[in-house]
């Protein structure tokens, strides 16, 4: 028997990866819209589902199709988990990305939200009628723990129940008491867990004036601002030096955008950034509703977040890669700062890059759009060049600040083994005389990476990854940095037996070690991720750093972009080969990168800073292109190559991983794969392997990939999703698409 009533289309957040139709309560039929999150019937249990359409009468006798559809539980949240907008762009990534749309709505939708959570809520008391004296002293006479509530609550506000039986000493019984009577009454209330809401939020504010804007930044906020006002989708790249003030145009387009009653999404590519930038925004916003979201935040944090996202309440949100998410409507002005990074993509299913899904999602919405940095990727200077995106240029510091000096400190004249060379210890030592503040970079982690024998040649390796073990001292354990593996570290060699083995390489641990020993005087901080395991670690480290009571920052990447600390004089990068060494087409533009964005801390207050960058290579052409701070040179030659031997930006990539326990399997099954893809669809695409990855084993699973080279993405996913629903693929083998990858490891 067909359904007469309304229906929902839903796809659901587990189990069968289709949509589903299922008949509407009445009850339900106002509350449940699309992106709606319902709770339906599904095989003698219950699934969480998202609702993709209504249905009138007509479509619901259509899908049933004869059958009675089976009914919608429950609406599971009151407000809607997705925007119309969001609805579209889930589609679009899972056609784009080549997943399912399950894994594409666990991206979009918190596991608080998914899983159905509610407000966290305390009971509060707050007198209905204030008491005489007489009554009170009644009172004291018969119930004395009631006296002490009805005083502690005199002249005053509601108080939580919990902190008013602590304030006045008193069991919970003698508030039922008072409820009962009529004089008390208890309620319950929302409490707010907010990330940011602290001790040290207060020491992160700035001031709450507006700065002076120089002639192109005031060019780049009226272009920003005629974007984000005119209601047509507006993406503009805004290409600015370091320090060169693009927080300020990025403040003032949002006060624009938010008095005009619209809503702005504020992307940073590392949580580390976020502390700064949410600071400056609120000191610069006001009360605007912002909110934090990223993944270092606790889940009821993120639901809170959210739910004051939907209930529109917030009106500006910053975060991490997944704040392109935010349920926002109005949205008005999206803004992806440092966009370069490769912090953007995400490296789980599904594989998307938060730069271009901020592109996208401006699209649907017909908002605006700005991408900023101080080293643009190829792609989006290439687009840019195009006409595709619109350009805004900042090429000067602000406040007549100079860029910094860059000297190359070649480490092949340094001594043996030596890790800060003579021109970076000297450079060190007058900055700290002077009291001024040095950060010192290097992307690496522990404190050595290889522990080798001379004699046998022996290699600490990961006995479940084809990579070395790295020491980390202040543990004493060598430690895999790919699967997290650890043990003991050795002594002598485990295979001869050797007392020669040496650990050789270094890491931040390593540095850190070495500055206390050359500078015993200085106060020594380190940032990466072994200091910062406690929730927060980050922000205390980096509030330290900028209230002056650290000397000295060590750190990985994640102190090169964003951050803004005056008194920073001297940058030191301690091994700029790292990424050239890397097998990536890319290793030459982030070379450049980081060294530009990391030189960038130096200089910003009125002193002059300098940068020493060592390397082992200092003719390579990313390295001198920095010192000299010439992007566009860097940039021709850089595209040249790229054109010449087709890597993006002059095509488009897609990278097919393999993986599997048994190598045999693997090249099999691979070798295999490669015949019927160049068989079906050569034509739309060069294929180039199957080969060992360069990664080639983690977690006990060997690893392969396929590089498929091509001029539009779409046709290419299509077909090769095609050939995955017919290839008899062994169930030992497992694949996983990766488009426009960041990372070829």
């Amino acid at each position: 028997m067909a359904s007469g009533g309304k229906a929902v289309k839903v796809a659901l957040l587990r189990g069968i990866d289709k949509p589903l139709a299922y008949a509407l309560p009445d009850s339900l039929a106002e509350a449940v819209r699309r992106g709606s999150l319902v709770n339906v019937p599904l095989r003698g249990t219950t699934a969480n589902a998202v609702v993709l359409e209504t249905l009138g009468p007509a479509e619901a006798a259509a899908e049933a199709s004869g059958f009675r559809l089976k009914k919608v539980n429950f609406l599971v949240q009151p407000e809607r988990a997705l925007t119309d907008d969001l609805l579209e762009v889930a589609r679009w990534i899972s056609a784009y990305y080549g997943c399912g749309l399950q894994s594409v709505f666990e991206a979009m939708i918190p596991a608080a939200v998914r899983a159905g959570k509610g407000a966290l809520e305390a009971k509060q008391a707050r007198l209905l009628r204030e008491l005489s004296e007489a009554e009170l002293d009644k009172l004291r006479a018969r119930a004395p723990a009631q006296a002490k509530i009805c005083s502690a609550l005199a002249g005053g506000a509601p108080i939580l129940l919990s902190a008013l039986l602590k304030l006045a000493k008193v069991p919970a019984s003698a508030a039922d008491a008072l409820e009962k009577k009529g004089i008390l009454e208890i309620s319950k209330t929302e409490i707010s867990r907010s990330g940011y809401d602290d001790e040290t939020a207060a020491a992160e504010l700035t001031s709450s004036a507006d700065l002076e804007l120089n002639e192109e930044q005031l060019a780049a906020f009226e272009a920003v601002r005629a974007d984000a006002s005119s209601g047509k989708f507006s993406p503009r790249l805004l290409y600015g030096v370091t320090g060169s003030g693009k927080t300020e145009v990025y403040i003032r387009a949002m006060k624009s955008v938010i008095a005009s009653g619209g809503t702005c999404i504020f992307l940073v590519p590392e949580i580390s950034l976020t502390p700064q930038t949410v600071g400056r925004l609120k000191s610069r916003l006001g009360d605007c509703g912002l909110v934090v979201w990223h993944s270092g935040l606790t889940s009821g944090q993120r639901l809170d977040a959210w739910r004051s996202i939907a209930r529109g309440e917030a009106k500006v949100v910053v975060g991490a890669r997944s704040c392109v998410f935010a349920p926002l409507e109005n949205l008005r002005l999206i803004i992806v700062d440092e966009e370069h990074d490769g912090a953007y993509k995400q490296d789980s299913v599904p594989r998307y890059n938060a730069r271009d899904i901020a592109i996208l999602r401006a699209q649907k919405v017909g908002a605006a759009c700005v991408l900023g940095s101080a080293t643009p990727a190829l792609e989006t200077l290439s687009n840019a060049e195009s006409g595709k995106y619109a350009l805004s240029r900042i090429t000067r510091r602000i406040d007549g600040a100079k860029m910094p000096r860059v000297y190359i400190a070649d480490m092949t004249r340094e001594k043996g083994g030596a890790l800060l060379s003579r021109a970076l210890c000297d450079k060190i030592a007058q900055r700290l005389e002077r009291s001024e503040q040095i950060i010192l970079l290097l992307n690496r982690r522990g404190y050595s990476k290889i522990f080798e024998c001379p004699d046998c040649g022996y290699v600490e390796q990961c006995p479940h990854c084809s990579v070395s073990m790295t020491w980390h001292r202040n543990e004493d354990l060598v430690k895999c940095h790919v699967c997290g593996y650890s043990k003991r570290a050795p002594f002598a060699c485990p295979e001869c037996g050797s007392q020669k083995a040496r650990w050789r390489g270094h890491g931040t641990q390593k540095v850190e070690d070495v500055a206390a020993k050359m500078f015993p005087g200085a106060r020594i901080g380190r940032m990466d991720r072994d200091a910062m395991k406690r929730r927060d670690n980050y922000r205390k480290i980096l509030g330290d750093f900028r209230t002056g009571r650290l000397d000295i920052l060590i750190g990985t990447q994640m102190i090169a972009k964003g951050l803004d600390f005056p008194r920073v004089t001297l940058v030191g990068i301690i091994d700029a080969d790292t990424c050239l060494r890397m097998p990536d087409f890319r290793a030459a533009e982030k070379t450049y990168q980081l060294i530009v964005q990391v030189a960038g801390r130096a200089g910003r207050g009125s002193d002059e800073g300098e940068v020493i960058v060592q390397t082992r290579s200092p003719e390579a052409a990313p390295i001198q292109f920095a010192k000299r701070d010439d992007m566009q040179a860097f940039l021709e030659g850089e595209l040249a190559a790229r054109r010449e031997f087709g890597y993006p930006p002059a095509t488009r990539l897609i990278r097919q991983i393999f993986r599997s326990r048994s190598e045999r399997k693997l090249s099999f099954y691979t070798e295999e794969w490669a015949k019927l893809a160049q068989a079906r669809f050569g034509n739309l695409c060069q294929i180039r392997g199957p080969a060992p990855a360069p990664l080639e084993r983690t977690q006990d699973f060997y690893r392969w990939h396929i590089w498929y080279f091509c001029r539009s993405i779409r046709p290419v996913v299509a077909q090769i999703l095609a050939l995955k629903r017919d290839f008899p693929m062994d169930a030992d083998v497992e694949e996983v698409l990766d488009v426009d990858p960041i990372s070829l490891m």
